[in-house]
């Protein structure tokens, strides 16, 4: 997550402007893909990471999906989410260490989500166990702060999984082009749905 983050919790105290108006008018040309159903099956999340990683090598892929399925087995947030701001924040390489400290799939903010869960009078977030390769307990993290965001704001922010970036309008305009990149890419790849499961194939994306 970018520095723009320690912004998250902040409230803007000020009137809405035409500039922010913009933005607001820009979110909502993003589609809804967001909050397309797609069961939660470790497969689907595979397949879902093959389209915004291709190159990710197939047992890696697979070992990532599984731990996001855990993860949201808890935590209830959507998995084309988790797959979208994952490739957005570290495109997948686990051992990515941003210019701000962040850490793991998910560039989490240690030093920030440990003052919030805190706050919450929840256990700390162990800085050790987000750097290795098996992601289990960094996908569990990424989930449960997803969670926190998604009951704290969703039902007066559409685009409230944005905040994990930042709570700032500008960083989140910004970061919310970057999904909008892998929602469409997702949205593009024939996901046809039947009543229980959905078939995902990538030889029909657009270039």
């Amino acid at each position: 997550m970018a520095v723009a983050l320690l912004a998250i919790f902040q409230g803007c105290s000020t009137a809405p402007t035409a500039k922010v108006q913009k933005h607001k008018i820009a979110h909502e040309k993003f589609g809804n893909f967001d909050k397309v159903y797609i069961p939660n099956e470790a497969q689907l999340i595979a397949q879902m990471i093959s389209v915004v990683q291709p190159e990710l090598e197939i047992n890696s892929r697979n070992k990532i999906a599984n731990d996001i399925f855990h993860a949201i087995m808890k935590y209830k947030v959507e998995p084309q989410i988790v797959v979208a701001l994952i490739d957005t924040e570290s495109n997948f390489m686990y051992n990515k260490v941003s210019s701000t400290g962040d850490l793991s799939l998910g560039q989490l903010n240690v030093e920030v989500w440990n003052a919030e869960f805190t706050r919450m009078k929840l256990p700390p977030i162990k800085r050790e166990l987000l750097v290795y390769k098996d992601q289990s307990y960094a996908m569990e993290k990424m989930a449960q702060i997803l969670s926190i965001l998604k009951t704290r704001y969703a039902k007066r922010d559409r685009r409230w999984y944005a905040r994990y970036h930042s709570n700032t309008t500008k960083y989140k305009t910004d970061y919310l082009r970057k999904i909008e990149i892998r929602m469409k890419l997702l949205a593009q790849s024939r996901i046809i749905t039947t009543n229980k499961s959905i078939a995902l194939s990538t030889s029909q994306i657009s270039p």
